[in-house]
């Protein structure tokens, strides 16, 4: 093709406008502003109890939760940055620094306590999964909404950070109607359901997150 105008001018013609994308933190703020809500929402057949956070020794639950919070954030921060192609993600070690404190503060409260009658039964862990799943289902339609705004080059990591930000979030609206003490089947539980929450973000977003083939 020697005369290149008429395919300038097609393409000229079907381009669209280009939308500026809100800066990571704004973009943060408003999937957590948004996301919280419908995952409380959507779990509330699951609500059984308010947190008594007058308990003795609740302050590390109310640790892990404000930790469940700050890893969630970051999380998604990192999701957010990296779909946009040319920028790296930076303080992963910090991220990995927090969900190993957060582990830490789990293990320690469930070592901590003597459980009531029923809370070593599967049938309680099960009930923290199926809960921590209803509470995610919004959040990881609002996660793969925002991811293909931009799109990303690693649709796999960007997803999967996504999904955490998903499952520490739900953790942290489980953390406001649960005992403040943990115990091992109910926790192998809450971290079963975490896996799970990262694995559908990621089987099921990579086909819309992911760039288009030429």
């Amino acid at each position: 093709m020697r005369n290149h105008d008429p395919f300038i001018d097609r393409l000229s013609q079907s381009a669209q406008p280009v939308r500026r994308v809100w800066p990571t933190p704004w973009r943060v703020t408003g999937w957590i502003a948004a996301a919280l809500p419908c995952g409380a929402l959507s779990s509330w057949a699951f609500h059984t109890r308010l947190t008594d956070w007058s308990q003795p020794d609740a302050t590390i639950a109310l640790i892990t939760l404000l930790l469940s919070l700050i890893i969630a954030g970051s999380s998604l921060a990192a999701a957010f940055t990296l779909s946009i192609a040319g920028r790296k993600v930076s303080g992963m070690g910090w991220l990995l620094l927090l969900a190993g404190v957060w582990l830490t503060l789990n293990l320690l409260n469930m070592s901590s306590s003597r459980p009531p009658a029923g809370a070593g039964r599967f049938g309680e862990g099960i009930h923290c999964y199926l809960f921590m799943l209803s509470a995610s289902l919004p959040m990881m339609l609002l996660s793969v909404i925002a991811l293909q705004r931009t799109r990303s080059l690693h649709p796999g990591k960007s997803l999967a950070l996504a999904g955490c930000g998903s499952a520490f979030s739900a953790s942290m609206l489980l953390s406001l109607c649960h005992d403040t003490h943990l115990h091992m089947i109910d926790f192998l539980m809450h971290l079963a359901a975490g896996i799970t929450i990262v694995a559908i973000t990621v089987l099921v977003g990579r086909r819309w997150v992911r760039l288009a083939q030429a």
